[in-house]
């Protein structure tokens, strides 16, 4: 059966929705009902990030290059997951999903492995955030928040206290990357003045090229970006190894970010 110009591989209802996974040549997507693709993985490099917003996220790599501790709220197709424990294989990786039938179909049709270094854990994000931050035990020095339906962003994920969670259980030295859609305007500086308030107004933003979602980097102290545009062969290196876009990223983070907040704030 093709669906989405491509062959439908698996289909499913649960409670929370429609899930469908979709081949398009040697493009294997997740979809939740509709067209617009929730994660691709490509079938022959399935570390690899197919999606562009995927590889803008990654530019938190630029601020924090060797995270021992990750979490992840949201899974998808577990694009982010793969893409970590192929190229830092020291890193402990935590993530939580709210819909069981998308952590089996991630299993099952996306390659995400059955490794040491992973644990997923089905559970509500904000929820997770507040109890490990109410414990005081946890500091990570990653946290990916990528938690959208059909809809948009999960509405508990967007609420100030999730945010403040977040500043909570993030390391002195740590970055958040939140996956946001930058075409709703109200919705966007919403969320990043919660954001800010959480974060003390030490974030950057970084829309992705010929797409609406803005990525939304967060830390507790200011972001150097006169350091950061002095790293050019360092980050070159990084390139290499990492193989994605991040010296597009860091480019269009010291061209465009200012001009960007003045046009979405100002």
């Amino acid at each position: 059966m093709r669906i989405y110009d491509g062959v439908l591989v698996h289909q499913a209802i649960s409670d929370e929705g429609i899930i469908e996974v979709v081949d398009v040549g040697d493009v294997r997507s997740l979809h939740f009902g509709t067209h617009p693709r929730q994660s691709s993985m490509s079938l022959k490099v399935p570390y690899r990030l197919e999606l562009s917003y995927t590889r803008a996220m990654m530019a938190c790599l630029l601020f924090c290059a060797a995270p021992r501790k990750v979490l992840l709220i949201g899974l998808g197709g577990g694009s982010l997951v793969k893409f970590l424990l192929h190229h830092l294989p020291d890193c402990q990786i935590e993530v939580v999903e709210y819909r069981e039938d998308v952590i089996q179909v991630a299993q099952r049709y996306f390659a995400v492995p059955d490794d040491p270094r992973l644990s997923i854990k089905k559970a509500d994000g904000f929820a997770h955030a507040s109890q490990q931050h109410y414990l005081g035990e946890t500091n990570y020095d990653l946290i990916l928040v990528d938690a959208f339906d059909h809809e948009g962003m999960a509405a508990s994920v967007g609420v100030q206290p999730f945010f403040d969670a977040c500043a909570g259980i993030l390391s002195k030295h740590g970055i958040m990357a939140t996956n946001l859609w930058g075409t709703d305007r109200a919705g966007f500086n919403l969320t990043m003045q919660r954001i800010n308030r959480s974060f003390d107004d030490n974030s950057l933003v970084l829309p992705v090229e010929d797409k609406g979602n803005v990525i939304a980097f967060a830390c507790h102290q200011a972001f150097d970006l006169t350091t950061l545009k002095k790293q050019r062969q360092q980050i070159e290196m990084m390139e290499m190894q990492y193989q994605t876009d991040l010296m597009k990223s860091w480019q269009m983070l010291l061209r465009q970010n200012t001009t960007f907040i003045s046009r979405w704030f100002g």
